[in-house]
């Protein structure tokens, strides 16, 4: 998207509210679900599957709407496309928050989605046209409500569970509407541009068909691997299929080639590359860390959801110390605040690995520290890497992209992550319960400690609770296992840094 020309009224307090408060909502509301993920799932009758499907829902009408952001805008007009769009995500809130089954749920997610997705690319882009003396402080602005979006997420949805149920959680995002709407009326006024559509009705068709067929394709990647290989084998091909009849019937034209030739640098290519590993790390994050607060160490769920923010928070203090190291004498370099970036990442999937079921809220809130700072510190180091060498005229069109794969990862974050507690619940509790016999003496022990503890309960009763410590062994041990796959996922991340210096 071509830069625009700045209005010499424009009074940039007014814009960087304005920012704010459109680039948060989506991460507030985000925020919430991830951390509500078991009573939505409960409320609902679904399953991890059926929530792993409406995150791909969300991802893939957000990705639709991505595509065509840019022609909306020039169709509709700037402020009425975000208009339309807080209208959407509002609709998409009530329908998910009112659903009574696993369909409706999706569908409501679905339509948030559609909404949900112009609110972080039409941020960013109004950032890019303040005036340069304010373009820093639009950079910090947008970040920091990012991130204050996120950590609010889990802190009012705690309050949220504990007051009422699960449909608050899409509910309480409905009075932020009003603001959202007044803030897109604040931003620079863009009318509506005489343009041709990019393709053809029939194009943007086959188009859509090919990315549901390649989302459902990494939705269902972990569930049909090794059962069933032939129907990942069929969606493959049906959406290359897809995609041929796309190229066959509209050919590229000249200026499509020159519209993306401008992202082929290796700068921007392996900066997507980095921002696809870290927002599917977050994403498996937020999803795993309520289940292990919650379920596995036993915190009630407002503690839990305040814990939680302290990851985001902590990130809001870590972008404000690189924020000011940047306007120093000798700002740090990309490579070392990516590499330490990796390294707080590595110490702090170490570190949750180590935990037991005695673990404290103080030493959990500590550990979460280092999960914000990198969180902060690899994705704006990131961020500075990838738009370096892309053209003005050519940034809307890369952060268009870039927003793309940020919710390809979201959504294949999710769907990995409930893949992977599946199938460690499942190894850990089969190993556990071989010991859940009358013939060995670790459970006649605990069954006889029971009845000294608990003399009003019959035996039946005592069953049931040793049951549900197995289960809640399981989970933990499942947990312990993803934080120790992230430490090593994190390591490798950090030997592939002086890499990617050299290549770029």
């Amino acid at each position: 998207m071509p830069a625009m020309p700045q209005s010499s009224s424009a009074r940039p307090l007014p814009q960087l509210l304005a920012i704010a408060l459109i680039a948060w909502l989506e991460f507030l509301q985000n925020g919430m679900l991830n951390f509500a993920s078991s009573h939505v799932m409960g409320g609902v009758g679904a399953g991890p599957e059926e929530f792993s499907l409406a995150a791909m829902a969300y991802a893939l009408c957000a990705v639709v709407a991505l595509f065509n952001h840019q022609w909306c805008v020039q169709r509709l007009g700037s402020r009425r496309h975000l208009q339309i769009s807080v209208a959407l995500f509002g609709l998409g809130a009530l329908i998910a928050g009112n659903a009574q089954t696993p369909t409706a749920f999706i569908a409501g997610r679905a339509v948030q989605g559609l909404g949900g997705a112009a609110f972080f690319t039409a941020a960013r882009l109004e950032v890019a046209q303040l005036p340069p003396a304010w373009r820093a402080a639009g950079l910090v602005a947008f970040g920091q409500a990012l991130l204050l979006g996120s950590a609010l997420g889990p802190l009012l949805g705690g309050m949220i569970l504990r007051a009422g149920n699960w449909r608050g959680i899409f509910w309480a995002i409905l009075p932020c509407l009003p603001a959202a709407l007044w803030a897109a009326q604040r931003l620079p006024l863009r009318p509506p541009a005489t343009s041709r559509p990019r393709y053809h009705s029939s194009a943007f068709i086959w188009l859509m068909a090919a990315a549901f067929l390649l989302q459902w394709l990494i939705q269902q990647l972990p569930y049909q691997l090794f059962g069933h290989p032939q129907r990942l084998l069929g969606l493959l091909l049906a959406a290359l299929g897809c995609y041929a009849v796309l190229r066959l019937r509209h050919p590229g034209r000249a200026s499509d080639r020159e519209h993306w030739q401008a992202l082929k640098q290796p700068a921007y290519l392996l900066g997507l590359l980095c921002y696809s590993g870290c927002y599917l790390l977050v994403s498996a994050n937020s999803y795993i860390l309520p289940a292990m607060a919650i379920q596995a160490l036993g915190f009630d769920v407002p503690a839990s959801g305040a814990l939680l923010a302290i990851s985001f928070f902590a990130g809001m203090g870590f972008a404000m110390l690189y924020a000011g190291l940047l306007r120093s004498r000798r700002p740090p370099g990309l490579a070392p605040t990516m590499l330490c970036g990796c390294l707080l990442l590595a110490l702090y999937g170490w570190l949750m690995s180590g935990l037991n079921g005695e673990a404290t809220k103080l030493r959990l809130m500590l550990i979460l520290l280092l999960h914000g700072g990198f969180m902060s510190l690899f994705i704006m180091a990131t961020a500075q890497r990838t738009f370096r060498d892309i053209a003005p005229a050519a940034f809307g069109h890369a952060y268009q992209t870039k927003n793309i794969v940020r919710q390809v990862s979201i959504s294949a974050g999710i769907a990995l992550a409930t893949v992977f507690m599946q199938a460690r619940n499942a190894l850990h509790y089969s190993r556990l319960g071989e010991n859940f016999s009358w013939n060995t003496p670790q459970f006649v022990d605990a069954l006889h400690q029971l009845r000294q503890f608990m003399p009003d309960l019959s035996d039946t009763q005592r069953l049931g609770v040793l049951a549900g410590e197995l289960a809640r062994q399981a989970t933990l041990l499942s947990c312990l296992d993803f934080f120790r796959l992230e430490s090593w996922i994190a390591l490798g991340l950090a030997a592939s840094v002086p890499l990617l210096r050299k290549r770029v």
